[in-house]
């Protein structure tokens, strides 16, 4: 494995994948390809892989699914996506399972590469993380489990917890010490209250360790005394530790360890932590604290929450306080706006939580705080994209067809833009070469520099890559171009005024502006009349209902062949004349539509799809555009699990008078109806 780390990039484009390989093996990283998710999977299970660059529109297991499969798995690789795909839901989806950034295609190498130096920083802060947790758990086994007695008391000397040790040793059950006065619980007789161990005045903060004899424990003990904490002159409590002299050391060393378990588990809190005491000084301010206010620990520490520079509304935090510690239950203050170390607004989303001592006495609050600026900016961005998800759907499906070409140009331009400097230098070197053989001066040791320099070139390498990147690259050139050409033509203004046409030519354009709709479940069949008159309608309306009825066909027939990984359906788009009138079919081998809602599926807002994924507005509007609009007609003919054909008229000539509907022609196939089937 390279010193760099190990890099997998998963992607349905073999251009992006080679092209991308390249480069960062060109950087030092090790480097390997899958097609797609189910492939990638088998690889990361193979090997041990730091970061996977994955794709998330693929056939077979797409991107999210593998992000998935990698979380089922435990898999501790760090996933990056890397697609043109690039809506803000489907940044939100991938970071749901588990994406640690998500890059838009065309990205530049640069860019990609210190995404993944970031990436592997995260997976070595990751595994940091798992040890972290599993020494957090011991600690809090190593309490009741450790072999010495421990006790916990209160201010006023009351027992708030023992382990179970001091609960064996003493022979009492637990329930029944805590809450009793120490020296009571613990001494009994052996000592007179002044010189019982537990009574200490330990202000302090700490004392010990200091040997005693219990008789009715049978032997000599050792104990460590240590402060809860301190507030208005007074201890919040203590906390005493137990042991035989012989265990002195084991014992000690038992607890360095745990409370630096402890500091390191309070350290690595992502949260704002902040602890103040009844009095509202601040007691505790973790590193978290430090980052997103700006401000260090020493100087915050030991002030109250007023008099500090919190760039916050001190008001609302003031407020949740004194509810928190009249009520003594936890508050919250959402979108708590306060100012950035940058100086830009943020938002919080703060938990105000009471501490309680063992008497419901008030030992203060805890607050607990996470920056949800990013999350209210992707919620904006949320509300704003689905105001636009019909445009924006389409949009995000031409963008992709569009990056995927644009990201092996780019990276082959700029293996191009490399190889030429190297190339350049090398012919600079055999002018200086040639300058020489011409005057006779060349030797032995020169012919060698030449050839070493001819090595480090790699001219081999470079005569086999050029050609091939040039021809990647005019490929990528040659789809962009068709690609812009279909939305030229689909893009017609939406005017009131009717234009002549060339329909195949405009199907034909709409059909690939809406490829990334059917592509992975469907292929498409034309047939189209090459002797069709021009029509005249209104272009874009009309393009608009052709696209509404193949994306239409592409998800019924996803219902049936699911991703496509076993299989494809097929959407056929035909045109014909019949008269004075010209005919368009749109047949798909879907699930067709059920018989009870067929007499449904013209009328405005009625859907089957899920909440949230369907308007019930395509249909009803190419019924207005074909009918109101142009005087022609729309019927379907259907069968339950066999598929849809949409038939579409339209007159040839203005003088034609409007044709009555032919209304909803159907076939259907007396079959139980799919209850997944929707249009």
């Amino acid at each position: 494995m390279s010193q760099k780390g190990s890099i997998l990039v998963v992607d349905d484009t073999e251009g992006i994948r080679t092209a991308l390989c390249r480069d960062l093996r060109r950087l030092g990283y090790s480097c390997m390809m899958a097609a797609d998710g189910g492939e990638g999977l088998e690889k990361l299970r193979a090997g041990d892989v730091d970061v996977a660059l994955i794709d998330l529109r693929m056939p077979g297991m797409d991107g999210l699914g593998l992000l998935q499969a990698m979380s089922e798995a435990d898999l501790d690789t760090v996933p990056v996506i890397l697609s043109g795909f690039g809506q803000i839901p489907q940044a939100m989806e991938a970071a749901k399972h588990g994406a640690f950034e998500f890059i838009e295609k065309p990205a530049h190498t640069e860019m990609i590469c210190k995404t993944i130096e970031r990436a592997m920083k995260h997976r070595l802060a990751l595994r940091r993380a798992r040890v972290m947790a599993n020494l957090a758990g011991q600690w809090r086994v190593a309490f009741d489990e450790a072999p010495d007695m421990i006790v916990l008391l209160g201010a006023d000397h009351h027992i708030l917890q023992v382990n179970r040790a001091m609960v064996e040793r003493i022979g009492r059950p637990k329930e029944d010490l805590v809450g009793e006065p120490s020296h009571e619980a613990l001494c009994r007789s052996d000592h007179l209250p002044e010189q019982c161990p537990f009574l200490h005045d330990l202000r302090g903060g700490h004392r010990g360790p200091a040997e005693f004899a219990q008789k009715a424990w049978g032997g000599y003990f050792e104990i460590s005394s240590a402060s809860l904490g301190e507030g208005a002159g007074r201890t919040r409590g203590s906390m005493h530790i137990v042991r035989d002299i012989t265990d002195r050391k084991r014992a000690e060393d038992q607890l360095r360890n745990a409370r630096a378990e402890a500091e390191l588990l309070i350290g690595s809190i992502s949260s704002v932590l902040i602890c103040l005491d009844e009095d509202r000084i601040i007691r505790q301010w973790n590193a978290t604290a430090e980052q997103t206010f700006g401000i260090a620990a020493t100087d915050a520490s030991g002030g109250t929450l007023a008099e500090s520079p919190i760039p916050w509304d001190h008001g609302s935090i003031d407020a949740g306080l004194t509810q928190c510690m009249a009520e003594g239950v936890p508050v919250r203050v959402d979108d708590l706006r306060f100012t950035r170390p940058d100086g830009k607004s943020g938002f919080l989303a703060v938990t105000i939580n009471p501490l309680r001592g063992a008497d419901e006495h008030n030992l203060g609050v805890l607050i607990l705080g996470i920056d949800i600026t990013e999350r209210k900016f992707l919620e904006c961005q949320l509300v704003q994209a689905r105001k636009l998800e019909g445009i924006g759907q389409l949009a995000a499906g031409i963008a992709h067809e569009i990056n995927t070409p644009m990201q092996y140009v780019g990276d082959n331009i700029r293996f191009l833009k490399d190889s030429f400097s190297d190339l350049v230098e090398l012919l600079e070197k055999y002018g200086s070469f040639l300058s020489e053989a011409e005057k006779g001066r060349v030797t032995p040791q020169r012919l060698a520099e030449m050839a070493a320099a001819a090595g480090d070139a790699d001219t081999e390498y470079l005569a086999e890559e050029i050609p091939r990147a040039i021809e990647q690259s005019l490929e990528g050139v040659a789809r962009v171009t068709e690609i812009v050409r279909a939305m030229r033509d689909f893009s017609h203004p939406g005017v009131e005024e009717k234009a002549a046409i060339d329909l195949n030519e405009a199907i034909a354009s709409t059909i690939t502006v809406s490829r990334n709709e059917w592509k992975y479940v469907a292929e498409m069949r034309t047939d189209f009349d090459a002797h069709l008159p021009p029509v005249l309608c209104l272009p874009g309306r009309l393009n608009q209902v052709i696209l509404n009825l193949i994306v239409n066909a592409a998800h019924a027939i996803g219902k049936v062949v699911g991703d496509g990984s076993e299989g494809k359906g097929i959407i056929t788009v035909s045109t014909r004349r019949d008269a004075d009138w010209v005919e368009i079919r749109i047949r798909d081998s879907g699930c067709g539509i059920p018989e009870d809602v067929a007499e449904k599926v013209f009328d405005p807002f009625f859907t089957t799809e899920e909440v949230g994924k369907g308007t019930g507005q395509g249909l009803a509007i190419a019924h207005s555009v074909v009918v109101e609009k142009h005087k022609g007609t729309i019927a379907f003919e259907t069968q339950v699990r066999k598929g849809t054909t949409f038939i579409i008229r339209l007159p040839l000539f203005q003088d034609t008078g409007p044709q009555k509907p032919q209304g909803k022609e159907t076939t259907h196939a007396r079959e139980t109806a799919n209850p997944l089937c929707r249009r």
